[in-house]
């Protein structure tokens, strides 16, 4: 049986381009891991977030574009209150609205900036793999899990090579489940 685990996205639909890349990342990180990945309602959904998926993930994510739309900061006071460990991230590529500016300021999060989704997308994988490997055995991962997470945590730390045109979208960038590759 495959261990799953959850995130919670607070994000805005500007971000939509780092949230398929981190879904299609999560997809090949470990595979014996099914990832649920739930997100902030999209504004035409005129929904309210999934408080309760939030207060069941192991992980949240908030990222900052050009402006905080609503609900993230609900989102983030809930992930707050239920002590998930959070992960904090600046896009440099919009100038910040001064609500965004405050927010990020106020919020006392340790904020990561970067300059592309792709940028984005491998910083955060890297402190995803160092936060799971820390949070052992809490997180159901195995011997080899560990293993593979070393692993790709060497990988990482060669030079980059980029990765190929011809992968096929696989992400989540709306929310979802990611099985293991060997689930049909």
């Amino acid at each position: 049986m495959a261990t799953e685990l959850a995130i919670y996205i607070s994000a805005a639909p500007e971000l939509d381009p780092e949230c398929e890349l981190l879904g299609q990342r999560l997809a090949r990180l470990i595979q014996s891991v099914r990832w649920s990945i739930k997100r902030t309602p999209a504004s035409r959904e005129y929904a309210n977030p999934d408080l309760e998926a939030l207060a069941h993930s192991q992980f949240y994510l908030i990222l900052l574009g050009q402006d905080i739309v609503a609900p993230m900061g609900v989102e983030w006071r809930a992930a707050q209150s239920h002590e998930i460990p959070a992960f904090a991230y600046r896009s440099m590529q919009w100038l910040p609205t001064p609500a965004a500016s405050v927010f990020a300021h106020q919020s006392g999060l340790e904020w990561h900036e970067y300059a592309t989704p792709q940028q984005f997308v491998q910083d955060f994988e890297r402190r995803l793999i160092q936060s799971l490997v820390e949070g052992t055995p809490g997180y159901g991962l195995t011997v080899e899990d560990l293993q593979e997470l070393a692993e790709r945590l060497r990988e990482m730390e060669k030079p980059e090579q980029g990765e190929s045109a011809s992968e096929s979208r696989r992400g989540a960038g709306q929310g979802g489940i990611i099985l293991p590759s060997d689930h049909t």
